[in-house]
């Protein structure tokens, strides 16, 4: 999330449309938020939470309400404290609708379940269709809030200030312990952290923050200190919070053992968990033939050509964007080449991302291959020709945000999906492509994953919690009969069943499972065949309901188990040629593997007990709700602002004298409405306060697709300028007294590609008595630009893709034609990955200001024109090039020197660089030699990158400095030292 959003972008454009030399300075990238939907926001008044709400999804809105009850009665017991303020809690109904909130700022990836901002102390959920896990996450946001409450209290009693946090692992480790019971994620996670080595111990753990393994690690360690010191400890880690700044000294002190101590018996303690498990399990990587190993790999699909080629295609991410990737393979799978890239992903508004974990492939029997992306506002479906190579049509439903699963009917002519509508749950559907029907199947709060379309085009086999297990979080797999609507048990109990799909001839349904043992923990993820018996034995429900009459006598169904992993297996495809495609998860990597010789195994006596459907009943569960229908407190939103931050500071230099500023920002709840006013003096005198006092009040709007804002300011006093044409070049200072007004509006076209707008009308008064210079104007200045990012970020900067923002302005004198002159501006810069870890970048830039009083441009220094001192390069046109090839040197010092880690040391990579640039005034090759102009410049040279904390990066280059169109070089290397992320 390190590209600058649009909500900043705007801010940054305002910022610089108070001046009349605006459009030099707009340098901004970064990709787009789009808000795509204007949302009519509710407010269900609970007895602790404010719930914001739109009036689709109202049925989410108000179970989310009662989880959130529910958790903090809970928690109440539990933290022995109340939160004495109303809790914000604002509910989206899909992760697409989540991704547009402004009350984040930055970019907020897939797998986000939501998360709680400190500020103003706002929860923010989506639900994903399932609800089991949206109450999980509201459980777990709420623990955040009640920890943040108490240990705000706990300052306070002690008079403490309140700078000091609790490590993220366990603020995260008790907010994942105490939402639930551990999940199988959980489970297969610290398996595989353990089976593979990657765990890292208890004194390492800093080096692995705010990653998924930190999460599951921090939950074990706080189930560790529960089981082990008892539940009431956990609680006692935050009331002695303040003891001390150090948390290993907090955590001495309560547990009553030294860190080393506490360390070794969690060590202990995970291999007398897990360990005892491995007798029989198998390592995926042993008795699987690998076909994708490299990178992120999921999803996969099998489709044999028309030449007879064998070609599995996968969704998946090698290190920078995701994409769409095939394989071909011999008659035993073993890969004849490395994998290719079918369909780029990421880089376009068609394709603007994957649901890389979420969403499997389909291909028909003529090779049409139906997978989903997200493109604007919504999912769509896409189709791709295998044959000829060629995209196909796109398929979009007016009410559905997000679509998972598409799969093919054995004719061709329709598409089963599930889908999640506005109303923020998931349902099966069924598209029909050749009348443009849209039929929906299921209509109701249960979870409906992975349909899959049986040979003879009867059923639809899926997985769903519907079961009479389900309020117990269990997913069993069922069958859609089309013909009538029936839905039938396949299997039944308390695991998990995911991923079915048929064998060849429709006989046996090959799917995942995970089940608990005899301690209640999740096992390994395995591979089961189970009979189809497309006579459906057991009725369990229509998709509009419970059937009514007796539920038939059930049945048994044999099942055999496939596989016995360490870790985990997902979305098995039964190949017509007898053999088991799927994706594994094994050292912290999921890759796509194939299982051979499926008819010895399926010949081999059944060892697992059948699937027996005695238990099976009608029965149906729900999870409970507050009627907003029925509350006495349900309001229309209306905004009301809180102070976001407040910032002042004083300044004292012999050349500028004593300075004082102050900053001051206000938004309404949902981040969308908000003010900016920055105010500091330039005063030398108690007399000049007002001279010299300078002023900006800004507003932005930023809840609908077209960003804007406006403002007015004024400013007056001395000013350092290097880029006014009157000024001395040698110390360009001078007065001026500025009076405007200023408006922006920032058009996004795509995720990638937007529109910025700009203008401002000001009366500017300039003084400058070494030139004689006593010059008044009414300047209005329009801008517009053009920007492109698609551009992917590493530590240090980008990596892949490229950038471009093409700019032109136009500045001028109302009144007196003092000031007439254009501005036209080309920024493109480009990233060739040459290998995962090695990056090859290029820019190109050109710049020309003219006419009167045109403005100059600057360079030099580590951001663009290295080995010149920094902006002493001047001119009012200008050219620059840079090229540098970025590589590593090490990935992670601090494995190797303990120390840099306290320092917050990343990384330290290194570039071979080349820098030319040319600026000048009226004539090309007209010399001035105190601002460098009319000449070629250049330098090369190599530079060291070296990451601070994940988010400074300091820089050191060392080169020659070329002069003269590189006809004379400098004989001394320099030396060049300051921060910032690669361009």
């Amino acid at each position: 999330m390190r590209h600058t959003v649009a909500a900043w972008g705007l801010f940054a454009v305002l910022g610089l449309a108070v001046l009349p030399v605006s459009a030099q300075y707009n340098f901004h990238f970064g990709r787009n938020k789009i808000q795509y939907e204007n949302f009519d926001w509710n407010v269900l008044k609970t007895e602790h939470f404010d719930v914001y709400f739109y009036p689709e999804m109202q049925e989410l809105a108000e179970h989310g309400a009662a989880f959130a009850e529910e958790a903090y009665a809970e928690l109440q017991n539990r933290f022995n404290f109340s939160v004495t303020r109303r809790v914000p809690i604002v509910f989206y109904s899909s992760n697409l609708h989540f991704k547009q909130t402004n009350i984040f700022d930055g970019f907020i990836p897939d797998g986000v379940g939501g998360f709680y901002e400190f500020l103003k102390g706002r929860v923010v959920i989506p639900a994903n269709g399932n609800l089991h896990r949206f109450r999980r996450v509201v459980r777990h946001e709420m623990v955040h809030v009640f920890t943040m409450h108490k240990l705000a209290r706990v300052y306070r009693d002690y008079r403490i200030p309140i700078d000091r946090y609790l490590p993220l692992w366990f603020t995260e480790g008790i907010a994942e312990y105490w939402s639930g019971p551990q999940d199988y994620q959980h489970e297969m996670i610290m398996r595989d952290a353990i089976y593979s080595n990657y765990l890292v111990p208890l004194e390492n753990i800093y080096r692995i923050r705010g990653t998924y393994v930190m999460y599951k690690e921090g939950e074990a360690l706080c189930r560790y200190i529960a089981e082990t010191y008892g539940e009431d400890k956990l609680l006692q880690l935050i009331e002695n919070a303040w003891i001390n700044r150090d948390f290993r000294k907090v955590m001495e002190h309560t547990l009553q053992e030294s860190l080393s101590d506490i360390a070794s018996g969690w060590q202990e303690w995970l291999r007398e968990t897990y360990y005892t498990r491995m007798d029989v399990a198998e390592s995926p990587t042993l008795i699987t033939e690998g076909i994708s190993v490299r990178g992120f790999n999921s999803k996969p699909v099998f489709y044999q050509m028309q030449d007879g080629q064998r070609r599995i295609l996968f969704t998946g991410n090698h290190g920078g964007y995701s994409n769409v990737f095939y394989v071909d393979v011999d008659s035993t799978y073993v890969p004849l080449d490395k994998p290719r890239v079918l369909i780029r992903g990421e880089r376009n508004s068609q394709f603007e991302s994957f649901h890389l974990l979420e969403s499997r492939m389909g291909v028909s029997k003529d090779g049409r291959l139906a997978f989903v992306t997200k493109s604007g506002e919504a999912d769509v479906i896409h189709t791709y020709d295998l044959e000829s190579g060629e995209n196909g049509r796109m398929y979009g439903f007016d009410g559905i945000i997000a679509l998972y699963s598409p799969t093919w009917s054995p004719d061709g002519l329709r598409i089963a999906f599930v889908a999640i509508g506005e109303s923020g749950f998931i349902d099966l559907y069924v598209y029909d492509t050749e009348h443009d029907r849209l039929e929906r199947l299921t209509d109701d709060s249960y979870d409906e994953r992975d349909p899959a379309w049986s040979p003879d085009g009867r059923f639809l086999v899926f997985s769903s919690d519907r079961t009479s297990k389900g309020f117990d979080d269990a997913y069993n797999l069922f069958t859609y009969e089309l013909e009538t609507g029936a839905i039938d048990y396949v299997t039944f109990g308390t695991q998990h069943d995911f991923s079915p799909n048929w064998s060849p001839d429709g006989s046996q349904i090959v799917y995942t499972s995970t089940r608990k043992d005899s301690t209640g923990r999740y096992g390994a993820q395995d591979v089961y065949v189970i009979d189809a018996a497309l006579r459906p034995p057991v009725i369990a429900s229509t998709g509009l309901g419970t059937r009514e009459g007796e539920v038939p006598e059930p049945s048994v169904r044999w099942k055999k188990r496939l596989t016995q992993l360490t870790t985990a297996a997902y979305d098995p495809v039964w190949t017509r040629d007898g053999q088991m495609v799927f994706s594994t998860f094994e050292n912290y990597r999921f890759t796509v593997r194939s299982l051979g010789g499926l008819d010895t195994l399926l010949n081999q006596p059944v060892s697992e007990q059948p699937e027996h459907l005695a238990e099976v009943s009608g029965e149906t569960w729900e999870f409970p709700r507050i009627d907003a229908d029925t509350a006495t407190d349900r309001l229309r939103y209306r905004r009301r602002y809180g102070l976001d931050i407040a910032q002042g500071q004083i300044s004292s230099s012999a050349v500028w004298g004593t300075s004082g500023a102050a900053v001051l920002a206000f938004s309404d709840l949902m981040g969308n409405d908000r003010f900016f006013v920055t105010l500091y003096s330039t005063s030398q005198y108690t007399g000049d306060f007002l001279k010299g006092l300078n002023v900006n009040i800004s507003r932005l709007h930023l809840n609908r697709r077209a960003n804007f804002g406006y403002g007015v300011y004024r400013y007056g006093g001395l000013r350092y300028d290097l880029t006014d044409p009157d000024a001395p070049t040698e110390f360009p200072r001078f007065w001026e007294e500025v009076w405007g007004g200023f408006g922006a509006v920032s058009y996004p076209l795509s995720m990638f590609r937007r529109v910025e707008v700009a203008t401002s009308l000001s009366w500017d008064d300039k003084q400058i008595p070494q030139r004689r210079i006593d010059r008044q104007a009414l300047l209005l200045t329009n801008q517009i630009s053009l920007v492109h990012d698609n551009a992917l970020f590493g530590a240090n900067g980008p990596m892949v893709g490229w950038r471009g923002r093409i700019s032109a302005a136009y500045t001028t004198d109302l009144l007196y034609s003092n000031v007439n002159y254009i501005t036209l501006e080309a920024d493109f810069r480009h990233y060739l990955r040459l290998s995962r870890r090695v990056t090859f970048a290029s820019r190109a830039l050109g710049r020309m200001n003219h006419g009167r009083e045109a403005r100059l441009w600057f360079m030099g220094g580590s951001w663009d024109l290295r080995g010149y001192p920094l902006f002493d390069v001047r001119g009012k046109k200008a050219w620059f090039t840079s090229h540098e090839l970025r590589f590593p040197l090490v990935d992670n010092p601090s494995i190797y020197v303990p120390l840099l880690a306290i320092i917050g040391v990343v990384n330290l990579r290194g570039a071979l660089f080349f820098d030319a640039a040319h600026t000048w005034n009226d004539k090309y090759d007209k010399r001035i030699y105190q601002i460098y102009a009319g000449e070629t410049l250049g330098a090369a040279g190599f530079g060291f990158r070296l990451n601070l904390f994940g988010g400074l990066v300091l820089r050191y280059d060392l080169g020659y400095r070329f002069r003269d169109e590189f006809k004379s070089r400098d004989p001394s290397l320099f030396r060049q030292f300051f921060f910032g992320f690669d361009f």
